[in-house]
């Protein structure tokens, strides 16, 4: 019987990669740090160029995995050592305690409507509240709540509650369980670990986390989601409907600066133009990114939007008007100082490392760029392959990557090692 293989990281990259392994006929464990599947892509709401529905696209992949009898999924899963080499990993892994049966519970919502505590949702990039039992979002899968006993008033010492397990009619809460530990042996090793997106260190010069109208890129993409804390609806923090909006594209020069991070800017114009029609958004373009059109098939893309496309040669400056609400922007051009307003402002981002990604390079030993992704001894060959034998980068893991392209990666990858196993190296 072939071995068995792990794929870290549960996103559309790591999904895809689990659903080829198991078509193959190999056995897959699935890690994923969360409560559930689905990465980033389940925080958005349609997906660039074609402007798909995010939803529509990933949730019958979710679906497939959870009911694979080949895929174990661990959610609430982390990695606590990788020991051996190619075709004889050895793996210890964690798994939190959920404190809820999946069998039983229907995701009814009871138990955290009953819960009296409420902290800051970081799925929703603390712009709503959750409780301390909870699920990211709306339409969560698996939609099967966690305790947090972090800030559960149960476990950490101001009182013995249950009013969640009270609440609950299916008997589904358990307090009794606990976090666990067990090892696997596996031949090789997927990481599909994602990116994390540029954000907090430097954005405050643009006045974000001072003016309510300011969003990061993350924070943006939730407000117009319909599952997400306006139900969709483009307002500003503080609940004010905008009448003047623009863009600043990739403001802080952290990262790579990527095609992607221009074209998902690019994306927030569609956003505005469907729920803000009535705004003719200024989109803020660094004049020094040009590149070929053939390299960058959406480039020529800003000259057919509705908007004002403004190149500056320097970083705009950004300041709050006398109201606080509403803010200035101003930046220097090729024909001289340029200056708009606008009561909403999106800040364009980088894709950077996610932690996971940083973790496992410095876990295995990984070779990696000076980003910090992870590097191909030979990206001629593959460009999945990484300098630990057995162990492949898919998806974002190896650099800035929009889904397609991730998807493309996970099949490579998968094709890696299925090739290997065909020439008897495990």
């Amino acid at each position: 019987m072939a071995a068995d293989v792990l794929v870290i990281g549960a996103g559309v990259t790591g999904m895809k990669a689990s659903l080829l392994l198991a078509l193959a006929g190999r056995h897959v464990h699935l890690v994923e740090n969360s409560s559930v599947i689905g990465g980033r892509l389940i925080r958005c709401e349609d997906i660039f160029p074609a402007m798909e529905c995010a939803t529509c696209m990933v949730s019958p992949m979710q679906q497939d995995v959870l009911r694979n009898d080949l895929i174990n999924v661990v959610t609430l899963g982390d990695i606590l050592s990788i020991e051996g080499s190619i075709g004889d990993f050895r793996i210890k892994i964690s798994k939190r305690a959920s404190c809820v049966d999946p069998v039983a519970c229907i995701g009814c919502a009871e138990c955290w409507n009953a819960c009296p505590v409420e902290i800051n949702n970081e799925f929703e990039e603390n712009l709503s509240k959750r409780k301390a039992i909870s699920v990211p979002c709306a339409g969560a899968l698996p939609n099967v709540p966690w305790i947090d006993r972090e800030h559960c008033l149960r476990w950490n010492g101001d009182e013995n509650c249950s009013l969640c397990a009270e609440a609950c009619v299916f008997a589904a809460v358990d307090y009794s369980e606990e976090d666990s530990q067990f090892e696997i042996t596996v031949s090789d090793i997927i990481l599909s670990t994602g990116f994390q997106p540029s954000q907090g260190e430097g954005f405050e010069k643009f006045q974000w986390g001072i003016c309510p109208g300011v969003f990061t890129a993350s924070e943006f993409e939730r407000y117009y989601s319909s599952n997400g804390p306006t139900s969709g609806e483009l307002v500003t923090k503080d609940g004010l409907k905008p009448e003047s909006a623009a863009i600043i594209v990739h403001p802080c020069g952290t990262g790579s600066y990527s095609n992607i991070n221009t074209m998902y800017s690019l994306k927030f114009l569609h956003y505005l133009n469907e729920k803000l029609p009535d705004i003719r958004p200024v989109v803020f373009l660094d004049a020094s990114y040009s590149p070929d059109a053939l390299e960058d098939r959406y480039h020529l893309s800003w000259k057919n939007v509705e908007a004002d496309v403004v190149l500056y040669t320097q970083t705009p400056e950004v300041s709050t008007v006398s109201d606080g609400k509403s803010l200035s922007i101003t930046c220097s051009t090729a024909e001289g100082n340029f200056s708009a307003k606008a009561d909403l402002l999106v800040l364009g981002t980088s894709m950077l490392p996610s932690t996971g990604t940083s973790k496992f390079i410095e876990l295995l030993g990984i070779e990696c760029s000076d980003d910090g992704f992870a590097t191909s001894p030979d990206p001629e060959l593959s460009s999945v392959m990484t300098t630990v034998p057995g162990v492949f980068a898919a998806g974002c893991t190896g650099g800035p990557l929009d889904i397609a392209s991730s998807v493309t990666e996970a099949a490579a990858a998968v094709g890696r090692v299925l090739a290997d196993a065909n020439r008897g190296g495990k």
